[in-house]
């Protein structure tokens, strides 16, 4: 029996509306069911990330120090990739880590004399401060801390306190095991990325046919090119940004020069506001220190904020990814408000991918005109 297309349509609308249906009905089980599909996704998604980023050293690696080698390329580049990630990680231990035990020494040293310094400066200064300030004054200055009390409260509730740290426990474990297990699944992917290609276009090519498969894999290519240049670009930007700082704080004479530096690289790896959360950072650990300093630094920061801002970022990434800073500035702000950090820094290249196709998009349409 041969079904013409108006019986197709009827039945793919029936079928909709069905599906519709059923997830009204049984709403709260359908969520449930697709939070645990989530759940046994989420080490698999890891994995791929992993592998993904791991995949542009490997092949960096495969293309230039092991170019000229035909056997083994791919098990050498990933012993030396490991063996670099190794080496920086042991490298920013030995550099950080001395000053940072030094820094914190020094701040539960320096912390009660610069809480007391503030205490008698705004007891000083209270009456040149307006009415709402003066509120605010004084209940700062009333505030008094009963070790013993705040002790004795611990006690009373040990049970809440420790079932919030197993808790806080139980997750930081299963956070730990998802990683482990998408870290054994990324070198799978890596050492088998060829084989599952070829598997999976060639599945495309017999669903799908042809030409939707050679469409799917441009668009692949160009979301792993637009991903590939985002990463390399970010991690350059906080580079250029810590180094700045390193230099500038240096010959400034501020302390914590260098751990700034490489606080502020790292933090900077969030797509534009990242900077922020590392000047907050410094900000606390120089004003504990030197008040007027955590001044200078505020100052210095605005400074390489807005150099950074307006003239490596937009031009480092932006230009990575092919994408307008008027549309970089956009990606990020919604990317945030949806998804906070991480949708911060997917949003950029999404967008970036967007734009290429609806470009794309528009020539063609243009030529066929």
């Amino acid at each position: 029996m041969k079904i013409n297309q108006e019986t197709k349509k009827n039945i793919l609308t029936i079928t909709y509306a069905g599906v519709v249906l059923f997830v009204i009905l049984y709403f709260s089980k359908v969520i449930g069911f697709l939070a645990s599909i989530w759940q046994l996704l989420v080490p698999f998604i890891i994995g791929f990330a992993i592998a993904f980023v791991l995949n542009i050293i490997i092949h960096q690696l495969e293309n230039t120090l092991y170019k000229n080698i035909k056997k083994n390329k791919r098990i050498l580049s990933f012993i030396t990739m490991f063996l670099l990630i190794v080496l920086f990680i042991g490298l920013i231990c030995f550099i950080v880590g001395p000053e940072l035990i030094l820094s914190i020494k020094m701040i539960m040293k320096q912390a009660p004399i610069a809480y007391e310094n503030l205490i008698d400066f705004l007891k000083t200064n209270r009456n040149i401060m307006n009415g709402s300030f003066t509120s605010i004054i004084d209940s700062l200055v009333s505030l008094d801390f009963d070790l013993a009390e705040i002790f004795n409260q611990l006690i009373k509730n040990w049970k809440p306190l420790f079932n919030s740290g197993f808790s806080i426990l139980t997750n930081t474990v299963s956070s730990l095991s998802s990683f482990f297990i998408g870290f054994v699944f990324s070198i799978y992917l890596l050492f088998s990325k060829e084989k599952l290609s070829r598997q999976l276009k060639t599945t495309s090519q017999a669903l799908l046919g042809e030409d939707k498969t050679k469409k799917i894999c441009q668009i692949i290519k160009l979301s792993s090119d637009t991903f590939t240049s985002f990463i390399t670009g970010q991690c350059l930007e906080a580079c250029i940004l810590g180094s700045m700082f390193v230099i500038s704080m240096s010959f400034l004479q501020m302390p914590y020069a260098l751990l700034m530096g490489i606080i502020i690289a790292i933090t900077a790896l969030i797509p534009v506001f990242g900077a922020f959360i590392g000047c907050f950072i410094g900000i606390i650990m120089i004003g504990i220190v030197n008040p007027i300093q955590a001044v200078a630094f505020i100052i210095l920061f605005l400074i390489l904020q807005q150099i950074e801002g307006n003239f490596i970022y937009p031009h480092v990434v932006g230009n990575s990814v092919g994408l307008p800073s008027i549309w970089v500035f956009v990606a990020v702000i919604i990317g945030g408000n949806l998804m906070g950090i991480l949708g911060m820094f997917l949003f950029i290249p999404l967008t970036s991918i967007i734009y290429t196709l609806f470009k794309e998009y528009i020539k063609s349409k243009d030529i066929k005109s």
